[in-house]
C-alpha cells in the first residue's frame, strides 16, 4: 500500500480498538455493547465510505480531477459524458507533456505525440478521476517501451508540470491571477502552459453539465502545506482568458529575435514552440490573430521570431510575445539540421 492508503488503514486501526474498548467498558458495566459501538460503526462505515477510493486513486494517481455539476449528480452518470471528461483531461495532459518536452528534451529526444496519460483509477462523490504520467521503464500493451529514450529529468519536468495545475485555481483570487503565480512558476514557459491547460479545463458557460472542478495532485500534498483546494469555474476560466490574451508587461526583459525550428504548434491558443539550432531549451512564442494563417502552416520551418520576452531565472528567454515572424526556411526543406522533427499533425 502506499501512504495515503495507509493513512485510512491507521486510522481504521484505531477506531477499531476503540470499539473494542468500548465493548469490553460495556461488559464491565453490564450494558448493552451496541450503545457504545454504533457510533464507532458509523465513523468507520464513513471512512471506507468516503477515503477509501480516493485514497487508492491518490498513492497511484499523478493528477486527481474532481467534476462537480448536474451532469454528474447521479451515480451513474452518462457514458458519454464520461468519455467527454476524460478526453479533455486526456488532451490537456497530452499538451502539457508536448510543450515541457519540446522544450526541455535533449534535441534528439522527444515525448511521443500519440501517448496517453495512464487511468489511475475511478471514484464516486461527485465524478473523481486519477491520471498518471507514463513513467520511463513502463511498457504498453504490446510489450514495448511507452517511453523510449525519454530519461528521467525530462519525465520529472512532465510530471512536474502535471502536477502543477492544482496550483492555477488558487492562484486566482478577487477576479485576477495573483502576482504569486510568478513565484510559483519561474519559468515563464512553463507557466503559461499550464495557465493555458487550466483555461481548457474549466468549465465554459456553454457546458451546462459541469461548473466546478477540483485539481489535486496527491504526490505533492504529502510533501508540503498547501492550502484549502480552490476549484476552477467558469469565472476561472474568463479570468484566465483575459490573462492569458494580456500578458503582464511588466514582466518583460526587453525586446529580441530568436531563430529556431516549430516543434509544437497550438492553434486554439495561439502558441507555438521553437527551438533554436543546437540549444537545450526551447522557447514558448504567443502570436496574434494576424498571424492565424500563417503559423497554420509552420509545423517544422525554420523561423526567426521578434518581440517582448520573458526569461528565466537563469535569464535565457522563455516566452516571447511575437511583434514579427518571418519564415527563413520552409518544413519541407528541413534536411540535415541534427534535429528530430515530430510528425505533422
Amino acid at each position: 500500500m502506499g501512504i495515503w492508503m495507509d493513512a485510512v488503514e491507521a486510522r481504521a486501526r484505531l477506531i477499531h480498538q476503540e470499539i473494542t474498548g468500548a465493548q469490553l467498558l460495556a461488559h464491565s458495566k453490564g450494558l448493552n455493547p451496541g450503545a457504545f459501538t454504533a457510533p464507532l460503526y458509523d465513523e468507520l462505515a464513513r471512512l471506507y465510505r468516503d477515503n477509501y477510493a480516493y485514497a487508492q486513486l491518490a498513492d497511484h494517481a499523478d493528477l486527481i480531477a474532481r467534476f462537480r455539476g448536474p451532469g454528474v449528480v447521479n451515480r451513474e452518470p452518462p457514458i458519454s459524458l464520461v468519455t467527454c471528461l476524460f478526453g479533455k483531461l486526456k488532451e490537456e495532459i497530452r499538451a502539457i507533456a508536448r510543450a515541457i518536452a519540446g522544450m526541455e528534451a535533449s534535441s534528439r529526444v522527444r515525448w511521443p505525440t500519440d501517448l496517453d496519460p495512464q487511468l489511475a483509477g475511478v471514484a464516486h462523490g461527485s465524478l473523481v478521476v486519477g491520471m498518471r504520467v507514463p513513467r520511463p521503464g513502463d511498457l504498453g500493451a504490446d510489450g514495448q517501451a511507452l517511453l523510449p529514450g525519454v530519461s528521467d529529468a525530462l519525465y520529472g519536468a512532465v510530471q512536474a508540470a502535471v502536477q502543477s495545475l492544482p496550483a492555477i485555481p488558487r492562484l486566482i483570487q478577487n477576479g485576477q491571477v495573483s502576482e504569486a503565480i510568478h513565484e510559483q512558476f519561474p519559468d515563464p514557459a512553463v507557466r503559461d502552459t499550464v495557465m493555458v491547460a487550466a483555461r481548457r479545463l474549466a468549465p465554459s458557460a456553454q457546458y451546462k453539465a459541469i461548473n466546478a472542478l477540483f485539481l489535486n495532485a496527491p504526490q505533492q500534498e504529502q510533501d508540503t502545506e498547501r492550502g484549502a483546494a480552490q476549484p476552477l469555474t467558469r469565472q476561472s476560466r474568463a479570468i484566465l482568458t483575459s490573462c492569458l490574451d494580456s500578458p503582464s508587461r511588466q514582466r518583460f526583459k526587453g525586446t529580441g529575435s530568436f531563430e529556431g525550428l516549430v516543434r509544437a504548434v497550438d492553434l486554439d491558443a495561439r502558441r507555438f514552440e521553437i527551438r533554436g539550432i543546437g540549444s537545450s531549451r526551447g522557447i514558448r512564442c504567443i502570436y496574434e490573430p494576424n498571424y492565424d494563417q500563417l503559423v497554420g502552416g509552420m509545423l517544422d520551418a525554420a523561423v526567426m521570431v521578434t518581440g517582448h520576452y520573458e526569461a528565466a531565472p537563469d535569464q535565457q528567454p522563455r516566452l516571447v510575445r511575437v511583434d514579427e515572424i518571418k519564415v527563413t526556411r520552409e518544413a519541407s526543406r528541413q534536411l540535415g539540421l541534427g534535429l528530430e522533427m515530430p510528425p505533422q499533425q
